[in-house]
């Protein structure tokens, strides 16, 4: 986005207002420029993350393109009178930038495009590689699972530190146009920041958990759910199994709405 960008801001996080359109057209712009890029999607729990986390907050606030993914950020700005925000999923972006459905598009339909698939677990990241590359021919993916982070991104063993190496070098070999992050927050944000200078790609963004519903790990809830706001309560009753899942749910909804209206007082 440009520097005179509009904006929101939300418990000290800056978010754009625009619309996807919008959005589809700046990444555009800067892979015509080659000017590589880096692109979050913060949603209430990374928000709250981010008021006990400083590092996380100059992140998200140093980004050149940062969408609300999650209808709590839009009812917050509404509430905040802040900035009107659209909300743009993160894992809809993703795959607007594989089709020609959304226009203007910067890589749709590019013969010879490259993404690179990094994070995950090593079965959801193959079966994510696997799925795209049969419904996108035209289209180039690798992927790869990474390794073990702790929450500042840095390798938690020798072991992983070898592995990181591999990973930069794999990534620099591919040369993606395109780098999907989702080692989940706030790792993935940490990670590009730290590497994303010494990649030999065009942009990256942080997907969360984008590559579980590309495998059909994760299932989409329906369209009338996510319309009214409520894809949290899908989540809660469908992803029993993911840890944490009930006190993230809880983040996100009550601890953030109330932190919000503490915010306007």
């Amino acid at each position: 986005m440009k520097t005179d960008r509009k904006q929101a801001e939300i418990l000290g996080v800056k978010i754009d207002s625009a619309s996807k359109g919008r959005v589809l057209s700046a990444i555009s712009n800067k892979l015509s420029a080659k000017k590589k890029f880096f692109v979050v999607t913060p949603n209430p729990e990374i928000i709250m993350l981010a008021q006990k986390d400083q590092d996380l907050q100059k992140i998200l606030n140093s980004a050149d393109i940062s969408i609300p993914d999650g209808v709590g950020l839009v009812l917050a700005a509404k509430f905040l009178r802040e900035s009107r925000l659209e909300r743009i999923r993160g894992r809809e972006l993703m795959l607007d930038l594989l089709t020609n459905t959304k226009k203007p598009n910067p890589l749709a339909g590019r013969v010879g495009a490259k993404f690179f698939l990094l994070g995950s677990t090593p079965g959801i990241n193959k079966k994510a590689v696997e799925v795209l590359s049969r419904e996108f021919k035209n289209i180039k993916f690798k992927g790869n699972f990474g390794y073990q982070l702790n929450s500042s991104a840095v390798p938690v063993s020798k072991i992983d530190i070898g592995l990181e190496k591999k990973v930069v070098r794999q990534i620099n070999l591919f040369k993606p146009h395109f780098l999907f992050v989702a080692f989940g927050a706030p790792k993935q944000e940490k990670w590009i920041a730290k590497w994303l200078p010494k990649l030999d790609v065009g942009g990256a963004m942080a997907v969360g958990g984008a590559f579980d519903y590309i495998a059909g790990v994760a299932k989409l809830p329906p369209g009338w759910m996510e319309s009214i706001g409520f894809e949290w309560l899908w989540r809660l009753f469908t992803q029993t199994n993911r840890p944490g899942n009930f006190r993230r749910i809880f983040t996100a909804t009550v601890k953030f709405s109330l932190e919000v209206i503490k915010h306007k007082r």
